[in-house]
């Protein structure tokens, strides 16, 4: 298997110069790099929520990952927004949740967009990484209506201030079949 990284010389390493780098690999493998940063920062996620919730309980872990989310949400929204010079529509909306590392596929995510028109988005998640993971680990669910709601506001608000965000199912609400949340964003 051939190396394909550049040989590194002594020396600082600096943006432009990784860039530089960046921009001479094959497509395939910037794709797997992203493949690997996106299933990094899940993993991240994963044993931050074990180590905070054995520490401190779950109650304060549920509450700090809404906030930490919440912030994190607007940062890479407003990130997003400018690279992919998005606008104040629904289509901004959905190609925001579509881009963010947070609900990309090769994570663990298996989602769709059930309705995008003139003024609503209509979204389900029927399987996420911090999910599957607590159930697989026989750990309490967190409560996703109360805590991802000011995240996809956060990622609403990015996009247009006046978007409007309902929870239409999600943990703690009853079990529903293919679903671990539904979400519905409304420009007026």
């Amino acid at each position: 298997m051939e190396n394909k990284v550049m040989q590194t010389l002594p020396g600082p390493v600096t943006w432009d110069a990784l860039n530089a780098e960046l921009m001479k690999l094959p497509k395939e493998d910037i794709v797997a790099m992203v493949d690997l940063w996106v299933k990094t920062y899940w993993t991240l996620q994963n044993y931050w929520m074990i180590c905070v919730e054995r520490d401190f309980g779950f109650d304060n872990t549920v509450r700090l990952d809404g906030e930490i989310w919440q912030h994190l949400a607007a940062a890479q929204g407003h990130r997003l927004k400018k690279v992919l010079k998005l606008e104040n529509d629904i289509q901004s909306l959905a190609a925001l949740l579509k881009y963010c590392a947070g609900q990309w596929v090769n994570a663990g995510f298996k989602w769709e967009f059930l309705e995008i028109s003139g003024n609503r988005l209509h979204m389900r998640v029927n399987q996420c990484p911090m999910g599957t993971y607590r159930k697989a680990q026989n750990l309490e669910l967190i409560p996703c209506k109360l805590g991802a709601s000011s995240l996809y506001l956060a990622f609403a608000r990015v996009i247009n201030d006046k978007f409007q965000v309902t929870c239409l199912h999600a943990h703690p609400d009853p079990p529903k079949e293919n679903t671990m949340c539904e979400w519905e964003f409304i420009l007026p």
